[in-house]
């Protein structure tokens, strides 16, 4: 007994056309690869073939189908989060406040700052990320300008 092949089989032709344009212009790589996915499986490709074709597992091709069947063309766009989450939050106002706090303190030796904020505010950080986050406030070592 062999399993059932499983594709997509019905596809309306709003959802065509919503796929191939996805497929030529979606913004991301990734979306383009699953939009193109969903319309060879309509054409009525097994996922043994997608697979190979698209260089992923089954368990990714029968992902994008659980996609496309529950949320459409919105489930395979890419969902904010993902990656690692930022040790430092722009957003955290009182996060933000301690740490212009300690530049100021020691505008000349940004070591010093990392320093503090390993062993006052118990975040594990290296002198380069403090750097991106300063920059990222408009404030830099040397000139404490504008922040």
């Amino acid at each position: 007994m062999s399993r059932k092949r499983k594709f997509i089989e019905k596809l309306t032709e709003a959802q065509k056309r919503a796929l191939e344009k996805g497929y030529r212009t979606g913004k991301s790589h990734l979306i383009r690869r699953k939009c193109h996915c969903i319309l060879l499986s309509h054409e009525g490709k097994a996922v043994k073939e997608l697979k190979e074709f698209f260089g992923v597992s089954a368990h990714s091709i029968y992902a994008w189908f659980k996609l496309w069947e529950t949320e459409g063309i919105k489930g395979l766009k890419l969902k904010p989060g993902r990656g690692r989450p930022p040790k430092l939050d722009l957003t955290n106002e009182q996060q933000v406040k301690k740490i212009k706090t300690l530049v100021e303190n020691e505008p000349q030796n940004l070591n010093r700052v990392v320093d503090h904020v390993k062993s006052k505010m118990d975040i594990d950080l290296s002198k380069k990320t403090l750097q991106r986050f300063l920059k990222n406030l408009n404030m830099s070592g040397n000139s404490l300008g504008a922040g």
